[in-house]
């Protein structure tokens, strides 16, 4: 179907792909300048249920109120690596082809990594989505830098284009970079990685699984150091999420100190490196539930400041915020399919 044809102005099609489901929103976009954008549509559908993407978005596509707001533009965020607008699903056999589909439906669609999309999203986010950890002005287009531990560890860097007028985000895969850690235990931690893996990269004590890799790490000790634990104790990581906030198991609790001043060493690595004077920005799906903690300066802002290092003064000038907005990567998403609708139209081939 020739969306294009008949596509309102306003709308755009945005999609958030993860291996086991795929969220759709259809929104009209505010042309004024303002964001009093409305969402139209949106719906969660489980993978499995289509056998290829256009499956997927020809369901959406046949839904009444997508027939009554043709979009102008779409983009979709995939978990899982993109080269040439076009993203072979890691854990998915699907494959989503942006170039592919814009020819089938003649308007503008673009094909995003999942943490892509993130760094897009914090560029629109709203005051009340930041909790601010470093309290210093920021730099009107200086360079962005967005790190948020989840699943994984995604990093992204944001440039200013003056051509668009607008960031440009730069895809990293630095999470698979050699961890560097600081002191004896973080060393031992290291050598427990290596052990376990071959190789100790940041990704894997700075995510999820890494949270529990440092808590199984810490089960290691000698019980004579600690005979008041139970050492045998496997807990997940929301468990030892929650332990530690309740102060209900010292390993927990020095896990995710642990675990938190690494995230806060690579937030102030990323930060020099790009010269982050735009704003370090901390998301991903563990930044919220791990609040509380956070504001607790004696973990990971300080590790970020970092005050034995001799760039301490130059760390100290970069703003450096907790994002607590769950929806990060949809707004990042919707965000840059409304760039696309500033490009001039697509003509589809004859």
């Amino acid at each position: 179907m020739d969306w294009g044809h008949s596509g309102n102005g306003d709308t755009v099609l945005i999609a958030d792909i993860g291996g086991t489901n795929c969220r759709f929103e259809l929104w009209k976009i505010d042309m004024t300048g303002g964001r009093a954008h409305q969402e139209l549509y949106h719906q969660i559908f489980p993978c499995k249920e289509f056998p290829t993407f256009p499956d997927a978005l020809a369901m959406v596509a046949s839904q009444e109120v997508f027939q009554a707001n043709l979009p102008r533009a779409a983009a979709f965020a995939c978990a899982g690596p993109v080269a040439n607008n076009k993203c072979e699903m890691t854990n998915l056999s699907w494959v989503i082809d942006g170039d592919y589909l814009s020819e089938a439906h003649g308007i503008r669609v673009a094909v995003l990594n999942d943490f892509e999309a993130n760094g897009y999203g914090v560029t629109a986010l709203e005051p009340e989505h930041l909790v601010c950890l470093n309290e210093v002005p920021d730099d009107d287009k200086g360079p962005k830098v967005v790190l948020g531990p989840g699943t994984g560890l995604g990093q992204a860097q944001l440039f200013w284009d003056e051509i668009q007028g607008g960031y440009k985000v730069w895809p990293s895969e630095g999470s698979h970079s050699s961890f560097a850690p600081r002191g004896w235990k973080q060393r031992a931690l290291q050598v427990y990685v290596e052990k376990e893996l071959g190789f100790c990269e940041v990704e894997h004590v700075a995510c999820g699984s890494g949270l529990e890799r440092i808590y199984r790490f810490l089960q290691t000790d000698e019980n004579c150091n600690r005979p008041h634990l139970d050492m045998d104790t496997c807990k997940d990581a929301p468990a030892i999420t929650k332990a530690a906030l309740a102060g209900t198991d010292e390993l927990a609790v020095e896990a995710v100190d642990m675990f938190l001043a690494i995230i806060g060493a690579e937030a102030g690595y990323m930060g020099l490196r790009a010269l982050a004077t735009g704003g370090v920005y901390i998301c991903g799906g563990i930044t919220p539930k791990l609040l509380e903690k956070i504001r607790d300066r004696r973990c990971l802002v300080h590790s970020f400041l970092h005050q034995e290092s001799r760039f301490n003064k130059l760390l100290r000038t970069f703003p450096l915020y907790a994002v607590v907005y769950e929806r990060t990567g949809l707004l990042g998403t919707r965000e840059y399919a409304k760039r696309l609708m500033g490009q001039p139209s697509y003509v589809k081939a004859t």
